[in-house]
């Protein structure tokens, strides 16, 4: 079943990078508050997939042009791919995926924002009787993980907010599918959503309520794209490029299949595991 009525969506992820400002400058690990004196969640984010079998899944990003990089400790088969921009991290294992889990969390202070703002949150590990790693759902139900240990030391990877020039970083960014733009989730409601992650550091890029309610918001280490849409309902991982039709018609020459085709430039993809990912134009 194709996951798009018409190409709104598009329309909408074109706007989008074409309101970004200069690239956000990497969190410091020594504050854990953004300037406003919204919390941080953390000094590092990855996005952590459920996948059935490692070694196909770990291909098939390898075949996207994805490198490999250091994986944090797990207690199940775990690999993790970069693009120099983003970590993908490859978890045997059986989860809400994708999750996006921030390293470097001050625990105590999450913790108590989270609940004072009506958030559930489970607490999934302590160390000497206090929480070192927590997890929530937002209001669109995506799940998110906090754990107080540092990230994994992954050299050459830093993350870079898309420009309307393109990457700054040309050499960085060298999956076959673009440059990462966004996380996009089908959100419930835009306002409320936005509301609620720019208390925890996510600055407004835009917002516009046309064709529908949508924003992007980044807190340095990812962007959110928040579409109140019905054109998609899971969430996706969204890649854009100034040749994003040449990319396209090279990778289905590969062999790599498209779930929908919005036009010669815009299409989507899934994993192996059924992950979403829009291969989008930047215009």
């Amino acid at each position: 079943m194709r996951p798009f009525k018409n190409a709104g969506f598009v329309f909408v992820s074109a706007l989008c990078l074409l309101s970004y400002d200069r690239a956000l400058a990497p969190s410091s690990a020594q504050n854990h508050h953004a300037p406003n004196g919204a919390i941080k969640l953390g000094h590092f984010v990855e996005f952590d997939l459920a996948v059935k079998e490692l070694s196909a899944s770990q291909k098939f990003y390898e075949s996207l042009g994805f490198k490999n990089t250091t994986a944090a400790k797990a207690d199940h088969p775990v690999a993790a791919l970069t693009d120099g921009n983003v970590v993908l991290a490859l978890h045997q294992a059986q989860f809400a995926s994708p999750t996006l889990t921030y390293y470097g969390a001050n625990l105590p202070e999450c913790l108590s924002a989270l609940q004072a703002n009506g958030v559930v949150v489970n607490i999934l590990q302590k160390e000497n009787g206090k929480p070192a790693a927590i997890e929530f759902t937002d209001i669109n139900g995506q799940r998110f993980v906090l754990k107080s240990q540092a990230p994994v030391a992954r050299v050459g990877v830093a993350f870079e907010l898309m420009s309307p020039a393109g990457p700054q970083s040309a050499e960085k960014h060298y999956a076959k599918i673009g440059m990462f733009g966004e996380f996009s989730i089908a959100a419930k409601d835009r306002a409320t959503s936005a509301a609620f992650w720019q208390k925890f550091g996510f600055k407004k890029f835009h917002e516009s309520n046309s064709p529908y309610p949508w924003g992007i918001y980044s807190d340095g280490l990812t962007v959110l794209g928040l579409h109140q849409t019905t054109e998609f309902k899971e969430p996706a991982l969204s890649f854009f490029s100034k040749d994003a039709k040449e990319r396209i018609s090279a990778l289905k020459k590969e062999g790599f299949l498209f779930i929908a085709d919005l036009d010669p430039t815009n299409s989507v993809m899934k994993s192996p595991d059924g992950q979403m990912i829009f291969v989008f134009n930047l215009p």
